[in-house]
Formats: structure tokens, C-alpha cells, sequence
């Protein structure tokens, strides 16, 4: 028996605040960062929450700790809210769906979550998934919970028009990796692909245009919608070790989260896709659904083994579209401490939850060999 399901109900469009209207007369906690605490989208948001009683939590921080979770759990007891509000990129709402998971252990089940993403690419407003660091550990970790799906997405393009073109390319990436790896998971279905495929078609379109136009009202809509789509088709399929490779550095070294997926994917998609060189050794299904890709996205090519190769080739060409970095010393990680962390770093990519959902098995040795090729 298969399941494919949506939880949460998405508001969409330039008007799509206007939802917040509807919580006049009731308590609401925003869960935010610093810098979004001060930025137009929050002013956006409070004058949308005009008539509600409103507590700012903007202690959020990148790579969000346990112990930042713990703070925005006081503080929510302080309150406490009738909604929760989560403003803000894959930070602030990883942070808030932990908050809002333990509080619903604790019997605050009555509450609204409201996901409303700042940045077009984590696709958490879609998601029962939440990762958190320790910080004693430099492990994350991933939470997992029906608790923590958003009642309600708010994907209104003015709150990321104006993104900068870093934060544009390295979250655009990163919704480009989730419908990559959904779409090879060993957990796709027909209603999964169907996601994904849409997702990759506004992102190679309309990615570029964000990056150079950063206040293109519609391509900024069509970006944003495509990340949702993304997160859609991986909270119902899975991903695979682009994401565990990408964790397992991510935690250990201070990089951006997207722009480590785009890094890794293309040696990802060669090594599941297996050994195309020869031409009489049989094609796996897992290189007949990224030739399927590559044919989508306008691969020229005429055979199935070089339209695998044609999908690197335009993930490659994307990437350098949007000033990506190729290399692993591009990063401004020093080669000899990298080297040094890659049998900790495959350790932990091994055992990350993503791993199991990869179309081809890969072993400790096989990541070591994958990270190795990154430097």
C-alpha cells in the first residue's frame, strides 16, 4: 500500500498575507531571526496582524542548536500563543516546528502553525521534518513528526522580492536538489515525479532570472512556488546522499546548506547513475529516470547514456549561471583540514536519515570516495 499526502492548505499569490487578517482578537507568536525581525517582510507581517495581540521570538539562528530551541520553547510558554507564526528561511522554521512539537507534547494542541518562507528553497513549510544541531556534537539531526506540519503556508512573492543574488542562488539550489532526489528516490511514486518535474521546469527557467532580476515580482512568484512543489515531492519520497554528504559537511564546516547540494550533486548523479561507458553493459533505472530529466530540462543528446550526462552537464551550466562554486577548495575550506574530516564526515553521512532513500546503496567507502572527489 503507497500513500502520497498534503497536509497543509497554501495560500499563494501577492495578496496571500492577507490570510494573517483572519487571527484579529487572538494571541500570536512570531518565530523569526534578528535581521528578518527588522526587514520589510516583518513589517508586512505585524501590519497583516494588526487587531492580534503579537510576542516576537527572534533568536533564531542559522544551523538552529538545541539550546535555541529550548529559549523558543520558554518563551512560548510565556505567552502562550493561539497561533504560531514562523518568519523567515529554513532556520527559523525548523526552530519553530521544534518549538511547536514540544509544546504539543505538553498539551498546547489547540495552537495554529502558520509557515510563511522567506527564502525560495528549504521547502519546510511543506514538511514534518525539522533538523537541529548539537552543538556539542556538530551533529544534525533530524526530527521527524506529523506534529510539526504547518496548518497553513503563506507563499506571497513580496516577501522574497529583493532577495540577494547569493541567498537566491544558494536556496534556488537547493529546491533543485530536492526535486532531483525525489524523482530518483527509492520512495517516488507517479504523484511525487509529478512534483518534482514541475518543480525543475519553473527552477531552470525562472532561477536564472531571480539571480540577475532580483525585483522580478513574477519570476520571484514562480521560484517561490516551485520550492514548495520541491518540498512537496521530497516530504512524500525521500532524498538521497546528496542531502547526507551535504549534512555530514554542513556540520562541520560553516557552509551554506544549498550551495553544498549543488556542489555535490552532479559527482552524486554519476555515481547512482553507475558506469555509462561502456555501451553494451545494461542501462539502470536509476540513469533511465535522470536520462528522463535530461530530456526534460532540453538535453540535445540522442542516446539514454549521454542524456545522463546532459543532465550534469545543465546542472553544471545552472551553477555557473548563478556564480557557483565547482570544488570543495572553492568554499574557502582549507584542503588539509577537509582531508583529514573525511572518514568522520562519511561515518556520518553513512548513518545520516537521507542515506536509506538513495536509488543506489552506498557504503562508508563508497562517501569517502565521493567526498574525495569534491576537493
Amino acid at each position: 500500500m503507497n500513500k502520497f499526502q498534503i497536509r497543509t492548505a497554501i495560500y499563494y499569490g501577492v495578496e496571500s498575507l492577507g490570510y494573517l487578517n483572519g487571527l484579529a482578537g487572538r494571541r500570536v507568536l512570531v518565530v523569526t531571526d534578528a535581521f528578518m525581525a527588522s526587514t520589510e517582510a516583518m513589517r508586512r507581517v505585524l501590519a497583516a496582524l494588526q487587531g492580534s495581540a503579537v510576542a516576537v521570538f527572534d533568536r533564531v539562528k542559522p544551523n538552529p542548536t538545541i539550546e535555541v530551541v529550548t529559549d523558543g520553547l520558554r518563551f512560548f510558554m510565556e505567552c502562550p500563543p493561539q497561533a504560531v507564526v514562523a518568519l523567515g528561511g529554513g532556520s527559523s522554521l525548523d526552530t519553530a516546528k521544534a518549538v511547536f512539537k514540544v509544546a504539543v507534547e505538553q498539551g498546547y494542541s489547540d495552537v495554529e502553525f502558520i509557515a510563511i518562507p522567506t527564502t525560495s528553497g528549504s521547502g519546510s513549510e511543506m514538511t514534518s521534518y525539522a533538523v537541529i544541531t548539537n552543538a556539542a556534537t556538530k551533529e544534525k539531526m533530524a526530527l521527524v513528526s506529523p506534529d510539526m506540519y504547518p496548518d497553513v503556508a503563506i507563499l506571497d512573492p513580496n516577501i522574497v522580492l529583493g532577495t540577494p543574488p547569493r541567498l537566491t542562488a544558494d536556496t534556488g539550489m537547493d529546491a533543485v536538489s530536492h526535486a532531483v532526489e525525489a524523482y530518483v528516490s527509492k520512495h517516488h511514486t507517479d504523484f511525487s515525479d509529478a512534483m518534482a518535474e514541475k518543480a525543475l521546469h519553473l527552477l531552470f527557467e525562472y532561477l536564472p532570472v531571480t539571480y540577475v532580476e532580483s525585483d522580478n515580482l513574477a519570476a520571484r512568484e514562480r521560484v517561490h512556488n516551485a520550492a514548495c512543489l520541491a518540498g512537496m515531492a521530497f516530504e512524500n519520497a525521500g532524498l538521497g546522499i546528496v542531502h547526507s554528504i551535504s549534512h555530514a559537511i554542513g556540520g562541520t564546516f560553516s557552509v551554506p546548506h544549498g550551495r553544498l547540494n549543488a556542489l555535490i550533486m552532479p559527482t552524486v548523479i554519476e555515481f547512482n547513475a553507475g558506469d555509462l561507458r561502456v555501451s553494451k553493459s545494461p542501462i539502470s533505472a536509476t540513469a533511465l529516470r535522470y536520462a528522463q530529466l535530461g530530456r526534460m530540462l532540453g538535453s540535445a543528446t540522442a542516446s539514454t547514456r549521454n542524456q545522463v550526462a546532459g543532465l550534469v552537464s545543465l546542472i553544471k551550466h545552472l551553477r555557473r549561471d548563478l556564480d557557483m562554486p565547482e570544488r570543495i577548495t572553492d568554499l574557502g575550506i582549507p584542503p588539509y583540514e577537509f582531508v583529514a574530516a573525511i572518514p568522520t564526515l562519511a561515518e556520518t553521512a553513512f548513518n545520516d536519515h537521507c542515506t536509506p532513500g538513495n536509488p543506489r546503496e552506498a557504503g562508508v567507502e563508497d562517501i569517502e570516495a565521493l567526498l574525495r572527489f569534491l576537493i
